[in-house]
């Protein structure tokens, strides 16, 4: 008899212990799963799928049944929405409690924004069908396949009308993320610059133009800059070392015109964890060069105190020395 009343005693405990740690722990991943999949089949006929549902819990939101998800359209997956949803309430309330607006926003509200975005970028697709032949929108990147060679003027020309069009469809494209524009050509059929686009008034404008790092023989250019920099760091400033971070500008005249930029950090410098962290990164060299001919025109230490300098001031001491070595970039 009594083995039989601690029997009955330890499995009343333990189904307290698992009641109560089910509103911390929350619904299973299975469940929720199982909630997600019966809730787009009951009110979109399985049209839209989901990948990556992961457990979203946190200080936050303290609620151990919100999850993130990707949600995209079966058959067109362009059409998606990362969201975060309350799994265990999906069936019976699919608004979503996250969004900090005044305004309930339900599942629905974002599968028509992403509707409404796919939508508006076939249109701007379909506007340059004659000039662009692929144009493919991603999360960061818009990349425009040429698939000939341009001509310096044609493509300023036709990079300005497309970022007008954008603009056309400002609230309808506008992700919250900062585009940027992958120019693919015949001689570079992987990537040959990136223009990277800011947003300034509910509007993208053009940053300087960049090389990018899928340019036909970048490892070539990127050995031949190297060896250019070492040397002529060697005997005068045998302190710095390149580091991997660089930009790489290019001249919209003539789109063959280079800058690379080269940061260097200082040897001497070493942080052991013992008074106020430095900062290393303190140089900046400067190669001139030409893309197609892989000629090297000149290099320069810009400056050795960079460390010292606010990113908008490094930016104008840039651009102003690219732009006295005829380099245009905007």
């Amino acid at each position: 008899m009594k083995i039989t009343i601690m029997s009955v005693i330890c499995l009343i405990i333990l189904i307290l212990i698992v009641v109560g740690c089910s509103n911390y722990i929350g619904i299973s991943k299975k469940k929720a799963s199982l909630n997600l999949e019966t809730y787009l089949q009951r009110e979109y006929n399985g049209k839209l799928v989901f990948s990556d549902l992961n457990r979203f819990f946190n200080a936050a939101t303290m609620d151990p049944n919100m999850f993130s998800v990707l949600i995209y359209d079966k058959d067109i997956p362009e059409i998606e929405f990362y969201t975060h949803i309350n799994v265990k309430e999906i069936l019976e309330n699919d608004t979503l409690p996250m969004y900090p607006t005044s305004e309930l926003i339900t599942f629905d509200d974002l599968y028509q924004d992403a509707l409404k975005q796919y939508k508006t970028r076939q249109a701007v697709i379909a506007d340059f069908k004659n000039e662009i032949p692929e144009i493919i929108f991603s999360t960061k990147n818009i990349e425009l396949n040429f698939k000939r060679d341009l001509k310096p003027n044609e493509l300023e020309n036709v990079v300005i009308r497309f970022i007008d069009r954008l603009n056309q469809s400002y609230i309808e494209l506008n992700t919250g993320f900062q585009f940027s524009l992958l120019i693919k050509t015949a001689k570079h059929p992987d990537g040959f610059m990136i223009i990277p686009l800011d947003i300034d008034d509910s509007k993208w404008q053009v940053k300087p133009m960049v090389l990018s790092k899928k340019v036909t023989d970048f490892d070539i250019l990127k050995t031949m800059i190297t060896k250019n920099i070492q040397t002529k760091l060697a005997t005068p400033y045998p302190y710095f070392k390149i580091t991997k971070h660089s930009k790489i500008y290019i001249d919209k005249s003539s789109l063959s015109k280079g800058a690379w930029i080269q940061y260097l950090e200082d040897k001497r410098i070493v942080n052991e964890g013992k008074g106020k962290w430095k900062n290393p990164q303190t140089g900046i060299y400067i190669v001139f060069f030409d893309l197609d001919s892989k000629f090297i025109y000149r290099g320069e230490l810009l400056t050795e105190e960079n460390d010292k300098s606010s990113y908008v001031k490094e930016l104008r001491q840039i651009v102003e020395t690219i732009e006295k070595e005829g380099i245009r970039t905007k």
